[in-house]
């Protein structure tokens, strides 16, 4: 994980980023499809059965995962 745009805690040892990631990462997650460049939206857990990163998704462009990073922090 390189560069964090937002960081939020959603519970139960579960937060959700959105950051740059290293293409080891992406290619561990079954992401590569989604490329390598950009902002991904993921969740991090601490949850015995969970343990790890889950992508949801990468942000169209750089404005975009600043207007989403903006979302979560209100």
């Amino acid at each position: 994980m390189d560069d964090f745009l937002a960081t939020k805690s959603i519970g139960n040892g579960r937060n959700l980023h959105i950051a740059s990631l290293a293409r080891h990462t992406i290619e561990d997650c079954g992401a590569a499809h989604l490329g390598y460049e950009g902002y991904f939206v993921f969740e991090t857990s601490d949850l015995p059965d969970r343990n790890g990163i889950t992508i949801f998704g990468k942000t169209a462009s750089y404005e975009a995962a600043i207007a989403l990073a903006d979302i979560i922090a209100a």
